[in-house]
Order: structure tokens, then C-alpha cells, then sequence
């Protein structure tokens, strides 16, 4: 190759192309940052806004199940006998000290069977009196269906007893099967809007709380319950007392039958059970984003959480993205003219070298293209490197061709990654299944043909029937005549070898009673011995192969000839049975005595789809 001078440092080129693209580069990563400043703003509210949501849902909760508890702890205490309702003192007193320091109940008390209540306010520290309420009376009644032990939550219901809007929690008490009352407690309304954060002070955010489509929290509640004092309306009527969504100037609430749903990243978890919803809404007036949770802890009404942003979070980000998208065409335009001018020299030399490597990549090496040099002193390191590379791997694919015919793959990959000339392979001790496989009557059928068509068979039969050993993790050791030695797990970790042994003879079966060999049908027997050998080179400094050794070795190939004194096709010890995934595929077929052997050993035989057992 001819040496080229003049070449140039491709640092100083980069070097150079940043500062002739400085200013672009920094318009553009100005247009790209104010993008992203828009959606992280609309995620951070969002995400700030789940946060409080989930916060308020497990204060909600939280207050719910503590009311529960003490409800089911009352009457477990009445069932038992150690607390009697009809013992006023005792009664009262028990009570007082249930709500002691727990300022989120209003009232706790009894509806007796004949309609009173008896009960204590924690807030005034006074008892109360009175009769229920007829629609709390009736459903004290229907709970008595539920048994011992089962509180509900009702939400929510005017309380003429203290005189507000409030959330339940009933629980039916028992006592020798007979029913004293139902246990009640109440929270109320304005307990329950506290758990949200309603900060009126807080520009961008509105937040609310609805139930079937009535508000009970919103900045604006305040001012509608001024207007609409609960003595002019009918208290009786929950939905009368709480005003609906288009009664409070909330146009996000107006327009609620318009929202859509949408994702965000992260998207927003509305898909699992009382999850995050968000969902936008476009008016004329701007863009609002919604974010919503439901409280589901009961059989009543649902309760909505949630709270909207308004255009003006978004709208400066909005005018500022769209001035950078101007400033950005612009910028980028005479980004693309000069990035041309510069890449179109530049890049040839890579382009070149882009092209040979995925051909490299792909393992095509015969038509490696040369690669020429370059002006640019690293592009023209790089094409002599690749120059030498390629003619190495074509040396090193040649070479790894050549061991591979007369070696395992793996063991031809070893011998040329290692640094050591001696060929030599460590010898080591591992547990392996062997499988010795045999062809059956091949020795008359050689003496009846000629030897170049033995050879032709021969080839034909081991071709295939290496592909289906290697494809399996085997490693053939040995061709000896028609016979194969094949081990698993000696070279190379097989995590199930006795599988993989039996899987291979298995196929192997099918494969000679499915195909002929150059016009000739073969059979074959194969056995399979599982246990500890010796892998390693044997042989001369000079003249060396890899094998193994080992008793479990010659158990394979004594398994293999007592095939036929059974009648089988496949025979395994006792130590491969051991170790199947799926023993049902084989069966006892004797107890034999092996040749070396002092003691008889169960040898099993495989079962074979398709195929008879006798040979």
C-alpha cells in the first residue's frame, strides 16, 4: 500500500468541526432542552400530585380502619359477655375511653333495637340522646343479616344529631344469638376533605373531592355553603346539602363527561385497583390536566379525589418551546448545510470501513475487500489493522476447518486459543454420560460389498449421525469402525448429560429406521453408562488425541453388546436411570452381571414411538 502524507489527526478534525458548530450545537440543545423542560414539568405536577392523592387516600383509609377495628374489638367484647350494652354506666364509660385522644370521630354511640340512640361526643365530652334517624334506623336493621363481626362503611348522610353531614362505620352487635344494637361511629365531612391538601394559596392546582357527582372539598365550597345555609334546604337530602359539579364555577368540573384519558412517563397506574387517573381536557380558555383517584373502602358511594392544573402552569413553557422551534428550524438548517460539506469527505473512509466489518461480521471472509488508506492518519491505521485482520482470521478459519475434521470443534477452538504450542489439554476428572453406539450385521454386510462403497455408507451414516451427537452437547471421541464413542458432559458443562445421552439414542433410532445410506438399510444398538472418567490427551509428544478413560467408559460399550441377549435397541445403567427428568420413558429389562463386575446391576431399556423393541 502506498504511504500517504499530509494526513491529519481526526481530533484536530473534530476539534476543529466543534468549534465552527458551537453555536448550533447549543442552539439545538437549547430547543431539545426546552421540550423536555415542558413534559417534565406536566410529569413533576403530575407525579406531585399522585403523591398527595395517595397520601390523602391512606389518611382516608387509615381513619376508616381504625374505625373498624374498634367496631369489631366492641363486638367481640358483647359476644363474649365482658361488655353488657344494656349497663348504661359501664356502657358509656367504654366508649368515652374507645375515643379518648382520637379526634376523628364526631359521635360514637348505639341504635337500639327499639330505635334510640345512646351515645358520646368525644369533642364536647357530653353524652347524647335521641332516636335515630329512620333511613340510619333501617339500615342498622338490614345489618343485623350480616352476623356477628361484619362492619360496614356507609358514605355519606345527614345526621340530625349533630347536626352535619357524616361517614359511618355500623357493626351489629350480638349477644347469645340475641341482638342488642348496632354500634356506630361518625366522622364527619370536613374531617374526611382535610385528609386532601386544599391550599388556596397554592397557584396552579385545584383540588376536589366529589361524590356522585356532588363536591364535598373545593376552594370554592366555602363560598357556595354561604349562600346555601343548610336551613333552607332539605337536610334530609344529602345531595341537597353538597352542590353539584356545574354549581361551583369549575369549568374542569363542568365539562367532567369530556375528559380523556391519557399516559404519561411514567405512565400513570389507573389500570390497577384504586390507582392514579389522568386525563386532560381541552377548552377555550387552555389546556387542563386532571389527575383523579377513587376511594372505594365501602359498599356506599364512592368517593373522587383529585385535583387540576390550570393553562397557566403550562402556558410559559408553551410560548418558550415555541420560540425555540423557531430559533431551532433555523439553527438546524445550517447545521445540515455544513454538516454536509464536512461529512462528505469524512465519512467515506468510514462508510468503507462500516461495510467490510459487517461483512467480517457476517463471517464472509473470502471476499474481504482491501481497504485503502486515507489522509486522516487514525482512518488509516484502522484500514491497515483490518487489512492484517482479515488476512489472520482467513489463516486461523483455514486452520480451524482443518482440526475440526479430525477433532471436536470444541476442542480444535481450545487448541487455538491457547498460548501453548504442545497441543496439550489438561487431563481432568469429571461424571459424564457415555454413549457407545454399534451399527448391527455391518461386518458380513462389508463382506459383500466393495470397500469404497463401505466407505461411502459409512460417511453418509456418521454425518448425520454427528450432527445429531453435537446437536445434543455430545462430543464423539472416537470412530472405531462402524461403533461411535460419544460423551456428555466432559468437555463442556451439559447440565442434563443422561437426558441428552438418551435423547441422542433415541434419535439415532429413528434416524436409521427412517433414512437409507447410499440405497442401504442400517440398525444400530446403543448403550449408555453414567459415572466418573478421564478426559484428556493420550499418546506420544508428537502424535497425541484426546480421549476418555475410565470403568464408565467400558460399561457403555458392555451395555451396548448385551442389546443383544435382551432383544433391546437402547440399554442404560442404573446411574443414567438415576438421573432422567423422566423416568416413565424407560423400563426395567434385566439384572445382569457386566464382564468386571462382581455383583448384578439393573440395566433399563428406553422406550421408542414408532419403533419395535426387538432388533
Amino acid at each position: 500500500m502506498i504511504e500517504r502524507r499530509g494526513r491529519f489527526s481526526i481530533l484536530g478534525v473534530l476539534l476543529g468541526a466543534f468549534f465552527v458548530t458551537s453555536v448550533l450545537g447549543v442552539g439545538l440543545a437549547l430547543y431539545l432542552g426546552l421540550d423536555t423542560a415542558y413534559d417534565n414539568t406536566r410529569n413533576l405536577w403530575i407525579a406531585m400530585t399522585q403523591a398527595d392523592l395517595e397520601e390523602a387516600q391512606s389518611a382516608m383509609r387509615g381513619r376508616v380502619d381504625r374505625m373498624r377495628r374498634r367496631n369489631v374489638w366492641v363486638a367481640r367484647e358483647v359476644a363474649h359477655g365482658d361488655l353488657n350494652p344494656d349497663n348504661d354506666i359501664i356502657w358509656q364509660n367504654t366508649l368515652a375511653a374507645l375515643v379518648t385522644n382520637e379526634h376523628d370521630v364526631t359521635m360514637i354511640g348505639l341504635i337500639k333495637p327499639d330505635g334510640r340512640f345512646t351515645g358520646y361526643n368525644p369533642t364536647s365530652d357530653t353524652s347524647i340522646t335521641g332516636k335515630a334517624a329512620p333511613a340510619e334506623d333501617i339500615i342498622a336493621r338490614a345489618l343485623i343479616a350480616n352476623g356477628p363481626g361484619q362492619s360496614s362503611t356507609l358514605f355519606p348522610r345527614w345526621n340530625n344529631l349533630v347536626k352535619q353531614v357524616v361517614i359511618s362505620e355500623m357493626i351489629g352487635l350480638f349477644q347469645d344469638g340475641q341482638y342488642m344494637g348496632t354500634l356506630v361511629q361518625y366522622v364527619s365531612l370536613g374531617d374526611f376533605s382535610r385528609d386532601l391538601k386544599i391550599d388556596p394559596t397554592e397557584a396552579g392546582r385545584t383540588p376536589f373531592i366529589l361524590v356522585n357527582n356532588h363536591v364535598i372539598a373545593h376552594p370554592s365550597l366555602p363560598d357556595w355553603q354561604q349562600s346555601h345555609p343548610p336551613e333552607n334546604i332539605d337536610a334530609k337530602d344529602i345531595f341537597a346539602i353538597l352542590p353539584g359539579i356545574d354549581e361551583l364555577a369549575d369549568p374542569v368540573l363542568e365539562n367532567m363527561d369530556q375528559w380523556q384519558e391519557f399516559d404519561f412517563d411514567p405512565p400513570a397506574p389507573h389500570h390497577e385497583k384504586n390507582g392514579s387517573q389522568a386525563s386532560s381536557l381541552e377548552l377555550a380558555d387552555g389546556y387542563y390536566v386532571v389527575i383523579t383517584r377513587q376511594f372505594e373502602e365501602s359498599a356506599g358511594l364512592p368517593i373522587l379525589m383529585g385535583m387540576h392544573f390550570d393553562p397557566s402552569v403550562f402556558t410559559q413553557e408553551w410560548q418558550r418551546l415555541k420560540l425555540a422551534t423557531l430559533i431551532g428550524v433555523s439553527i438546524m438548517v445550517l447545521a445540515i448545510m455544513l454538516a454536509v460539506l464536512i461529512s462528505h469527505y469524512f465519512t467515506r473512509p468510514l462508510k468503507r470501513f462500516s461495510e467490510a466489518t459487517r461483512q467480517l461480521e457476517k463471517g464472509i471472509l473470502d471476499d474481504l475487500p482491501v481497504l485503502p488508506g486515507s489522509h486522516i492518519a487514525e482512518f488509516n491505521d484502522a484500514s491497515l489493522s483490518f487489512n492484517h485482520l482479515a488476512i489472520t482470521l482467513r489463516d486461523r478459519e483455514r486452520i480451524g476447518r482443518i482440526f475440526g475434521k479430525f477433532l471436536p470443534t470444541a476442542i480444535a477452538q481450545q487448541l487455538l486459543d491457547s498460548d501453548d504450542d504442545t497441543g496439550n489439554i489438561q487431563p481432568h476428572q469429571c461424571e459424564a454420560s457415555i454413549l457407545f453406539v454399534d451399527l448391527v450385521g455391518f461386518t458380513t454386510l462389508s463382506e459383500s460389498i466393495a470397500p469404497q462403497r463401505i466407505v461411502t455408507i459409512l460417511n453418509a451414516y456418521f454425518a448425520k449421525a454427528t450432527a445429531i451427537i453435537e446437536g445434543n452437547g455430545g462430543i464423539i471421541t472416537q470412530f472405531q469402525g462402524d461403533a461411535i464413542l460419544a460423551v456428555f458432559n466432559a468437555f463442556g458443562d451439559v447440565p442434563k448429560h443422561a437426558d441428552a445421552a438418551v435423547k441422542t439414542a433415541v434419535a439415532l433410532q429413528h434416524l436409521v429406521h427412517g433414512e437409507q445410506f447410499d440405497s442401504k438399510d442400517l440398525r444400530c444398538r446403543c448403550g449408555i453408562n453414567t459415572g466418573m472418567l478421564v478426559a484428556g490427551n493420550v499418546g506420544a509428544p508428537d502424535r497425541l488425541t484426546f480421549t476418555v478413560h475410565g470403568d464408565a467408559v467400558n460399561s457403555a460399550a458392555r451395555l451396548e453388546a448385551k442389546n443383544k441377549e435382551l432383544g433391546t435397541r437402547i440399554l442404560i445403567a442404573s446411574t443414567t436411570f438415576d438421573q432422567l427428568s423422566d423416568q416413565t420413558q424407560a423400563r426395567l429389562a434385566d439384572n445382569i452381571l457386566l464382564r468386571g463386575r462382581s455383583e448384578t446391576t439393573a440395566v433399563y431399556t428406553i422406550q421408542i414411538s414408532g419403533i419395535d423393541q426387538g432388533i
